[in-house]
């Protein structure tokens, strides 16, 4: 059965184009395999493996943008865009934004109303997106089961990427600073017909700005814990809200240097066992861009924290119980790497 090194270098090493060599762990000839799994978890994903990932996105947009009769912008979004990925093949989102309309937040009123109907203007781009992507890459295999994006991936390609029709959504922030990261998008769920709020410039935003007042500890406490949700496969929890988690965790318990990374994974335990002690405290959470908490219903839940919770409490005691000649508690540990 693999173990968590074993999956964890499954993730990050692409085996059409390895960089074994750039992975952390693999030049840690001391350490035991849980604490290879701590801080090679928690590093960045080779800049090689994210440029190739940014490249098969840029190749879809450039045969949509090519093709389509609906004139869009194009932005990115998901883990990739903010550096929380943890796969060296991660996929990526398009956003596909339609030009001629845009949403408001109220109560602004539109000077020139839009007279058209804007979910069937998106509808109809998804169905022009559904009819050029297998013209424009025949091998590659298209999914349009999805709700909110259409999926390619295969051929040519080597990266998954999701196609999201969408459209700009002003909101009030925006509108009064013009400055980019306020502005959000409408997606449309193409099964209920309705289009969906998000704001993914001002998430980057807060990860960024958190990350730089933490020497870099927020981001990797996100990739250790969506590492443990990929690597256990019990934990019921969501990327995104994983990232929201981590992002709650006080400054002074992410703010670890270098070297200390197992104190890190001691904070992410304690942070979350808290959590699923008090209640009151879980409930109040918000995700970076405030936009829902994290724990509401649909996202998530009691049950996928406790998960995690045994999932860091098991790592933590595998990395204390095989260098108990080392430290006795994970916040004096130093590791050389």
């Amino acid at each position: 059965m693999p173990t968590r090194l074993d999956r964890l270098s499954a993730r990050r090493i692409d085996p059409d184009d390895a960089r074994l060599l750039n992975e952390v762990y693999t030049r840690m000839l001391v350490q035991t395999d849980s604490v290879k799994y701590v801080v090679g978890a928690m590093q960045p994903i080779d800049p090689g493996y994210t440029k190739n990932t940014y490249a098969a996105a840029e190749r879809v947009w450039n045969q949509l943008d090519s093709h389509l009769t609906i004139a869009c912008d194009r932005e990115y979004q998901g883990s990739v865009t903010n550096d929380t990925h943890i796969k060296a093949k991660s996929d990526i989102d398009v956003l596909l934004l339609v030009q001629h309309f845009f949403g408001l937040e109220p109560p602004q009123i539109p000077a020139n109303p839009y007279m058209g109907d804007p979910v069937q203007d998106l509808l109809n781009l998804r169905k022009e997106v559904i009819d050029t992507l297998p013209g424009a890459f025949p091998l590659a295999s298209v999914d349009s089961s999805g709700s909110k994006s259409i999926s390619i991936e295969g051929g040519s390609l080597r990266r998954k990427v999701d196609v999201v029709p969408s459209n700009w959504y002003n909101t009030n922030e925006y509108v009064g600073t013009n400055q980019k990261i306020y502005r959000g998008v409408q997606i449309l769920d193409a099964k209920h017909g309705t289009r969906l709020k998000n704001t993914p410039f001002l998430h980057n935003t807060w990860i960024d700005q958190k990350d730089n007042a933490t020497i870099g500890g927020l981001r990797k406490a996100a990739r250790l814990l969506k590492s443990l949700k990929y690597d256990t496969e019990s934990i019921d929890l969501s990327s995104y809200d994983l990232v929201s988690i981590a992002f709650n965790i006080p400054d002074w318990q992410l703010s670890v240097p270098h070297g200390m990374e197992l104190s890190l994974l001691h904070s992410c335990y304690a942070f979350c066992e808290e959590l699923s002690r008090d209640a009151a405290k879980r409930n109040s959470l918000w995700v970076p861009d405030r936009h829902r908490r994290i724990f509401e219903e649909g996202h998530a839940t009691k049950h996928g924290l406790d998960a995690l919770v045994a999932a860091l409490w098991y790592l933590e005691n595998d990395v204390l119980r095989e260098n108990q000649r080392s430290f006795r508690k994970l916040e004096e540990a130093r590791v050389e790497y």
